[in-house]
């Protein structure tokens, strides 16, 4: 029995230092301690350990570019893990492997993966699998336009976050969930959401998700024409972040700000902040940023006249949209077009 809690507390170790590299991204390493792990736990007949293992190890690959291997390794994880009962660890698997494919733009693929997975967890009562793959279907909803099935999703993973005492995860789910409100238009609910989102924010200290929830509370406030609560929502978020970094967050915070100098009537202002916004999004290559700041800059064209602009920004916004596969954010920009044309789209 010693003997056994001694082998056990040492392979407890191994899983430990392996996460510590995982969690210091030296994918590498991470990758060759899971392998270690994986091999001495096939030696002592540990199943379930190494079921983990390859599917520590999947992510590594994953997370390195290696995704052939990380799918295939977490395609073993599954397979063991099925044919030995372990559903909770088969679930978990199904959802690695999920994640390959939505890394690689398969989104359909990962799709199917992440619903087998979320039934296989509300199967076994899996509530942070089930927080984690509602998120996942619901992120991959909302891109493709399924606004109202992305909220349903967003509402099952908060729920299961909450139950699991996940803050974290609950986090990003009331943030997706009040993003995903205000492409639904109901901007109080969206604001009500994300208020919530920031208090858990806050609560963890998290800069970078602080930056992030008050940059996407702007865009309900601006909507509900509480242009000087955006405002102060955009200042706190910008004095927090750092100069160099969170990218996303700051092409976000500038475009923002260029809707509320539009709301305010000041396009000429409104005009050379979208163009920042645009030329930041191109810097750090980040296609869905570029394509709503082109969306923007589309709206303060067509109030200042310049028609035949505002149709050249909202082609370009709509092209990108569509090679980022945000296909519901396309159609929309589709309907725009059309009605600034006064023709259908061609």
């Amino acid at each position: 029995m010693a003997a056994n809690s001694a082998v056990a507390a040492e392979l407890q170790a191994q899983f430990d230092r392996a996460a510590r590299l995982e969690g210091d991204a030296d994918w590498d390493s991470a990758a060759f301690a899971y392998a270690d792990i994986y091999r001495t736990a096939l030696q002592i007949r540990a199943v379930q350990d190494a079921i983990v293992a390859l599917r520590g190890q999947a992510r590594a690959y994953r997370q390195a570019g290696l995704f052939d291997m990380a799918e295939d390794l977490s395609e073993l994880s599954y397979e063991i893990a099925h044919r030995c009962g372990h559903w909770r660890d088969g679930a978990r698997a199904l959802n690695t492997t999920a994640t390959v494919r939505h890394v690689q733009q398969d989104l359909a693929g990962a799709a199917q993966l992440y619903e087998q997975a979320l039934a296989l967890a509300r199967d076994v009562g899996d509530d942070e699998l089930i927080a984690l793959a509602a998120q996942n279907i619901g992120i991959i909803q909302n891109m493709a336009g399924d606004f109202d099935g992305a909220r349903e999703m967003y509402l099952e993973s908060i729920a299961a976050a909450l139950r699991t005492g996940d803050a974290r995860s609950a986090l990003n789910a009331y943030m997706h969930l009040g993003m995903v409100c205000g492409d639904l238009e109901t901007c109080m609910e969206a604001n009500l959401y994300l208020e919530r989102a920031l208090e858990l924010a806050e609560h963890l200290g998290d800069r970078m998700l602080i930056a992030s929830v008050q940059t996407n509370r702007a865009r309900p406030l601006l909507h509900l024409g509480e242009l000087e609560q955006a405002e102060r929502a955009l200042d706190a978020a910008e004095a927090i972040i750092p100069g160099d970094g969170y990218p996303g967050t700051r092409c976000h915070i500038v475009h923002r700000r260029a809707a509320l100098a539009r709301l305010r009537g000041e396009l000429n202002d409104a005009e050379q902040l979208a163009l920042r916004a645009i030329e930041a999004a191109v810097a750090e290559q980040l296609t869905l940023e570029r394509a709503d700041a082109l969306d923007e800059l589309a709206m303060i064209r067509a109030e200042q006249g310049r028609r035949p602009l505002a149709l050249a920004a909202l082609r370009e916004s709509r092209d990108l949209f569509q090679t980022a596969r945000a296909y519901g954010y396309a159609r929309r920009v589709e309907d725009r077009l059309a009605e600034l044309s006064g023709a259908a789209v061609i």
